[in-house]
């Protein structure tokens, strides 16, 4: 099992202190970190890829409830369980309110350490499954896409030695056809059964991306939509080329075309800025 990451979040220091010392005690080998505020807990999430986050409830300007709000509004950390912990909404209403915004879990103060534990343990069993699962997943997409241009470079090359067929049966009409008859069969073969597999794959693994970024961005036309998931994955141009069946050249004046639409500079990792939806 990894050694895992667990964020604390208690705008009372005497409470954070608690729980800090009762993970501690029972698992001396998580990691822990620590805040007063829930704003600043959002960006701790992110930037130490926590596996848990342990969050008190009632909190000035940044309540626990707005804490999950804002994890689950980024693709980065929406997939991070929360468990609120509260002395004060101790309702079934108030845990039917938890719940239903995105809590994984619900402890009430004064808190039991043995309660304590099971329920990080339990959290903490799912948020290592959904790694392992994404982990698969994306090895999973990278062999389909890996296959799938392999084969478009296949059909590619026999497009073009049937091209170079069409010089030597210049004068027959018959063979000519024939050979114009596959060459369509294979380009149609490229442009659609193609991206068809690929984005099926894709959306297997990053199942919101597309809605997010249509959603601020409705103008993408479906090329730059294509090549707007490409560049999501790191691919290369060659690779890029291969699989929306263009020149490299045109990819990558598309390319800096899809800069310009999302307003941000070269000096911005690309893959980066399209990781956020």
């Amino acid at each position: 099992m990894p050694d895992f990451k667990i964020l604390v979040v208690d705008d009372l220091v005497d409470n954070l202190q608690t729980i800090i010392r009762l993970l501690e005690e029972s698992h001396p080998e998580y990691r822990l970190y620590q805040s007063t505020r829930g704003n600043v807990a959002v960006e701790l999430a992110e930037a130490n890829k926590v596996d848990l986050i342990i969050s008190d409830w009632d909190m000035p300007g940044f309540s626990g409830i707005d804490l999950i709000r804002g994890l689950k509004a980024n693709p980065r950390t929406r997939h991070i369980p929360i468990v609120i912990v509260t002395g004060v909404m101790l309702t079934s209403k108030d845990l039917d309110i938890a719940l239903t915004e995105g809590a994984f879990d619900y402890i009430r103060k004064p808190i039991d350490p043995v309660e304590l534990a099971a329920r990080v343990n339990s959290a903490l069993q799912i948020s290592f499954c959904h790694a392992r699962e994404l982990e698969q997943k994306n090895i999973e997409l990278a062999e389909k896409t890996l296959i799938l241009i392999r084969n478009n470079e296949f059909n590619i090359e026999m497009a073009g030695r049937l091209r170079n067929l069409l010089e030597i049966f210049e004068h027959k009409k018959e063979a000519q056809e024939l050979i114009y008859t596959l060459i369509d069969e294979i380009e149609q073969k490229i442009h659609q059964d193609t991206w068809q597999d690929f984005e099926l794959a894709f959306q297997n693994v990053h199942t919101d991306f597309i809605r997010n970024i249509i959603s601020k961005y409705p103008e993408l036309t479906p090329g730059e939509l294509r090549l707007a998931i490409l560049i999501k994955l790191g691919m290369n141009i060659k690779d890029m080329a291969s699989l929306l069946y263009q020149s490299p050249s045109s990819l990558k004046v598309a390319r800096s075309r899809l800069r310009k639409k999302f307003r941000i500079g070269n000096d911005v990792n690309f893959s980066s800025f399209l990781a956020a939806f």
